[in-house]
C-alpha cells in the first residue's frame, strides 16, 4: 500500500529536475540499522504513525523487524554471511532481556509494528525500521523520542555504535564518528562506527 500511495502521489505531483551530483557511497549495527537518510517523503504526512512505549505483546513482531531490517536494509554494506550472523544475534528471549532495561519505544503504522528504538542511559542501543516502512521519517521520530528522554534525565551526551548502514543517519542526527572498529557476531567481523553527540 505504501508503494501504491507513493506512486499515486508522484504521478500527480510534477517533480523538478535535480542538479546532478555524485551518488554518496551507501553505507551495517550499531547496533542500529535505521532507514537510510533521505529527503522527506511527501507521503509521510498522510500516514498514521504512532510512537508509543513497548508492550510485552510486541516482542514477536520486534524480532521480525530486527531481522528484516538487517537482511534487507543492510544488504548494500554487509554480505550474506555477515547479515546472517548479525540477525541471529538476537532471539525472542534475548531481545526481551535486552529491552527490559532502559527506554524502548515502538512505531506503529496502520496497527502494524514497523520500527523500534532502545536507549540504555546515555547509549543508543538499537534503532530498527522495517524496510517496507523506510524513508518516511520513522527512524527520526523514534530517535528523537529517545533523545528527548535523555535530555529530561539531564544527560549531557549520547553515544552509539552505528553500522555502516546507520552511519549517515546518526551523522544527520548530529553525531560525530570517532572512528571505525570491528564487532563480532558468531565469530564473523562486522565493521561499525563509534559515534558521539553532545546534548549541551
Amino acid at each position: 500500500m505504501l508503494q501504491w500511495l507513493r506512486q499515486l502521489f508522484h504521478r500527480r505531483t510534477p517533480s523538478k529536475p535535480a542538479p546532478h551530483k555524485p551518488e554518496p557511497r551507501q553505507k551495517p549495527e550499531t547496533v542500529s540499522t535505521p532507514a537510510p537518510v533521505s529527503e522527506a517523503d511527501p507521503i509521510a504526512a498522510l500516514m498514521p504513525f504512532q510512537i508509543r512505549p513497548l508492550h510485552s505483546s510486541d516482542m514477536s513482531e520486534l524480532l521480525g523487524v530486527f531481522r528484516e531490517a538487517i537482511q534487507i536494509s543492510a544488504a548494500a554494506d554487509y554480505d550474506q554471511q555477515q547479515r546472517d550472523a548479525w540477525s541471529r544475534g538476537q532471539s525472542y528471549d534475548s531481545l526481551i532481556s535486552v529491552l527490559s532495561e532502559g527506554d524502548t519505544v515502538v512505531a506503529e503504522w496502520d496497527d502494524k509494528l514497523v520500527g523500534f528504538a532502545h536507549r540504555i542511559r546515555d547509549y543508543i542501543n538499537m534503532v530498527f525500521v522495517h524496510p517496507e516502512a523506510s524513508r518516511v521519517g520513522i527512524a527520526t521520530l523514534l530517535y528523537q523520542h529517545l533523545e528527548d528522554g535523555a535530555r529530561i534525565e539531564g544527560l549531557t551526551e549520547l553515544t552509539t555504535h552505528a553500522s555502516l548502514t546507520a552511519h549517515d543517519f546518526f551523522a544527520y542526527m548530529g553525531y560525530t564518528s570517532e572512528g571505525q572498529e570491528l564487532a563480532e557476531r558468531d565469530g564473523i567481523p562486522l565493521t561499525r562506527h563509534a559515534m558521539r553527540k553532545s546534548l549541551i
